[in-house]
């Protein structure tokens, strides 16, 4: 397996926009990083932008659900195999969402936990390190707990008191 093709920016996109590397060849960002990326580009938000259509080599994955307030766990899924079949091609990868601090870095963390072993706490451990304004999924997602226990809603029951 080759390694990784390192993105070309584009110099008309937002000089600021940089998409950070959780992985060799593997970036977490946001929309601004998208325009300017070449390689294989995973939309995670929740509707499919318009704009996409002009964006050659994205894909649109939905990732969590606003109704329930949850993950979709099986998208999550479907955006480590995009990531890692990019990154078996020697293409790099991108999963974006609008800013890169929820949805996006969700599905980057995603791919570490089901691609490298990693534990979650660990997989976002790795991606703040590299995008520090990052929001964890217990700070914004009722159902997070999801994630832990394999994309099964997770009851909570009351504290019972002797």
């Amino acid at each position: 397996m080759s390694a990784p093709k390192r993105p070309r920016a584009n110099r008309k996109a937002d000089r600021r926009a940089s998409p950070s590397e959780i992985s060799p060849g593997i970036f977490v960002g946001g929309w601004k990083d998208a325009e300017g990326f070449t390689g294989a580009r995973i939309c995670v938000l929740d509707e499919r932008p318009d704009e996409l259509d002009g964006m050659s080599g994205a894909t649109h994955v939905p990732i969590y659900d606003g109704e329930s307030d949850a993950p979709i766990v099986a998208n999550l899924d479907k955006v480590a195999d995009l990531v890692k079949a990019a990154h078996r091609r020697g293409e790099p990868a991108l999963v974006f969402c609008g800013h890169g601090i929820r949805r996006g870095s969700l599905g980057g963390a995603w791919y570490l936990h089901r691609n490298e072993g990693v534990s979650l706490d660990v997989a976002f451990e790795r991606v703040a390190s590299v995008r520090p304004q990052i929001e964890r999924p217990q700070e914004w997602m009722k159902g997070w707990r999801a994630l832990e226990n394999g994309g099964k809603p997770v009851e909570t029951r009351p504290t019972r008191h002797a």
